[in-house]
């Protein structure tokens, strides 16, 4: 079966409706164009499992598991679909009366909840240990974006990512659609990677966009490192994560 069939319109039709869904009292959110663009590459992925670091109100998670949904009802994959969010938090910051996902838990059918998995506290070190080396085929990071985490998350997820694993960055226009004082980490890794990229080309400034990991993996983590160091730091970085991710 077609996914517009499975659908019963077009991809970029069926994410607005589910957008406008979302609950009210949600910040910090995708847009409706970072939600397209991420549905439209989860839908493409064909991958049964997918991760996400940074779960926050579970926005993007609804979008990721209806994008497996839809492709295991038109046969793309089979039903036994995953994804799985990690968050440092286990409540949401915008709101620290609800837990980390609260928004999947209220967009989603139970029949769909039963596909995502929450982990919370969990880092992206939480993904390298859970994970076999190139074992992940899709990842959206949507976590910490003060320089070097997204960096460090990429780092530290490495091994574990399937040479030709696509990568979705948000907020990698960040600074320039907020502040200067916006956090700048995954506008770095962003630009700073030389690697296959893709962007939304409907959204006048992209804040969301794929990067593409190659089979030299060695040489990634080489320009990764050459990122962390190249711009000031933002944020504290934990000693553990100094220890496992930088040389």
């Amino acid at each position: 079966m077609e996914l517009t069939e499975v659908m019963g319109c077009a991809p970029d039709e069926f994410s607005d409706r589910l957008y406008h869904r979302r609950p009210g009292w949600v910040e910090g959110i995708v847009s409706h164009f970072d939600a397209r663009y991420l549905f439209g590459r989860a839908l493409e992925s064909r991958t049964n499992v997918i991760v996400e670091i940074g779960t926050a109100s579970g926005v993007s998670t609804a979008f990721l598991c209806h994008a497996l949904d839809v492709a295991s009802r038109a046969g793309a994959i089979d039903g036994d679909f995953e994804v799985r969010s990690h968050d440092l938090q286990v409540q949401f910051y915008g709101d620290e009366s609800k837990q980390i996902g609260e928004a999947t838990r209220e967009m989603l059918p139970a029949e769909l909840m039963r596909h995502i998995t929450f982990r919370a506290p969990a880092t992206s070190l939480t993904v390298a240990d859970e994970f076999t080396p190139d074992s992940i085929s899709f990842m959206f990071v949507d976590a910490n974006h003060a320089h070097p985490w997204p960096t460090l998350d990429l780092l530290a997820t490495l091994d574990s990512l399937l040479p030709g694993a696509e990568v979705v960055l948000h907020d990698i226009n960040l600074p320039v659609r907020e502040s200067e004082a916006a956090g700048w980490g995954a506008k770095h890794v962003f630009d700073g990677l030389d690697l296959e990229k893709r962007v939304d080309p409907t959204d006048p400034i992209p804040n969301i966009g794929s990067v593409w990991i190659p089979a030299d993996k060695e040489a990634v983590r080489q320009q990764l490192l050459a990122i962390v160091s190249a711009h000031e730091w933002q944020a504290e970085v934990w000693d553990e994560v100094t220890a496992r991710v930088l040389p």
